[in-house]
């Protein structure tokens, strides 16, 4: 049975240029920040947009304004369960009977466990959680 929880999502822009990710790297390890998930887009005016589930939201945001990181926030749902079939398909119903419109969904798979992020409009956070998670 998949479990649901609320995640903060920091979505921040670096140059694009050889060497940023492994700087970056470094930086978070030197600062003890552990991350549990991590995407990054080339965009075409030269940088990258990142965006990144911390460990530990507050200290993210503490070292994100200590490097003069900006970044941004955004609530997801970060959806999980040890099962390897058909979870995705009873989530993608518990969405649709909220009415809930997806506007992003990346699949991760942490501590042999698999999952998604998704993204929803802020005002169905909270029903798509308590759906997600109601037992049926």
């Amino acid at each position: 049975m998949a479990q649901a929880t609320p995640c903060t999502v920091f979505r921040f822009t670096l140059p694009d240029t050889p060497g940023i990710l492994l700087s970056l790297a470094h930086r978070l390890r030197a600062a003890d920040i552990t991350l549990m998930a991590l995407w990054a887009r080339s965009n075409k005016d030269s940088t990258s947009t990142m965006r990144c589930i911390a460990q530990r939201d507050a200290q993210f945001r503490d070292f994100a304004m200590s490097a003069e990181i900006n970044a941004d926030e955004e609530t997801a749902i970060h959806v999980h369960t040890a099962e390897d079939g058909g979870d995705f398909i009873r989530v993608l119903e518990k969405v649709a009977s909220v009415n809930a419109n997806i506007t992003a969904i990346k699949a991760v798979s942490l501590a042999d466990q698999m999952g998604w992020v998704i993204w929803t409009d802020v005002e169905h956070i909270e029903s798509l959680l308590a759906q997600l998670n109601a037992s049926t």
